[in-house]
């Protein structure tokens, strides 16, 4: 099971840096908004490569100080996404970005050092679900043309509301074997390889 979350991880990282990189090759080609999901792919690009590296180097291979970097740019990047879909007033964009230095500064203001990233990762989960979801059902309302990012938004969605669950029960798996640990964290990596799929099939059939 530790070889499959081996793999499951280093492909969600291949498939990331191959998004990332199609994204650019295609930003000229996206939308003001569209051009948010590059932006996002930037930042778990950079923190996912800076992480491997410390890993690689590191010898106590200590990183979770990324961690509170992942969920802020994350956060900011992703609202950014349906803030421009749904044509919101740009005061909208300092709300998320008050509220991301509040994910990075946690530690500050919540006195468990153990779930103080877990309470601003489901917080930015819920956040992101509500404006994914919000955006998906004003598609359908009014019946506009089918958007080229929709089976993004889909799994944006489906990842991130997933991802909700993964984290609450996270630590109550701790006290089970590693197996099961393992085993629960790569159906969270499977998702991942999912959705950098869609973000390469979505830039690769994008017309000029």
């Amino acid at each position: 099971m530790q070889d499959f979350f081996d793999i499951t991880v280093n492909l969600a990282r291949i498939l990331g840096a191959v998004a990332f990189v199609l994204g650019l090759i295609r930003f000229k080609r996206l939308t003001k908004a569209e051009k948010w999901y590059v932006f996002y792919l930037f930042v778990v690009f950079c923190i996912e490569y800076i992480s491997y590296g410390l890993d690689w180097f590191s010898k106590d291979g200590n990183n979770t100080f990324l961690y509170p970097f992942y969920i802020a740019g994350e956060f900011f990047t992703i609202t950014g996404v349906f803030i421009k879909k749904l044509n919101l007033n740009r005061s909208y964009f300092i709300l998320t970005g008050v509220i991301s230095l509040f994910f990075l500064s946690a530690d500050q203001f919540l006195s468990s050092d153990l779930y103080k990233n877990d309470y601003s990762k489901g917080i930015s989960n819920l956040v992101i679900i509500s404006l994914a979801g919000y955006t998906l059902l004003q598609e359908i309302k009014k019946g506009i043309a089918k958007d080229r990012f929709s089976a993004v938004d889909k799994m944006i969605f489906l990842y991130f509301t997933v991802s909700i669950f993964i984290f609450i029960f996270q630590h109550q798996l701790m006290e089970f074997p590693i197996a099961y640990f393992t085993a629960f964290w790569s159906v969270n990596n499977i998702l991942c390889c999912l959705f950098y799929s869609l973000f390469i099939k979505t830039f690769l059939t994008l017309k000029k």
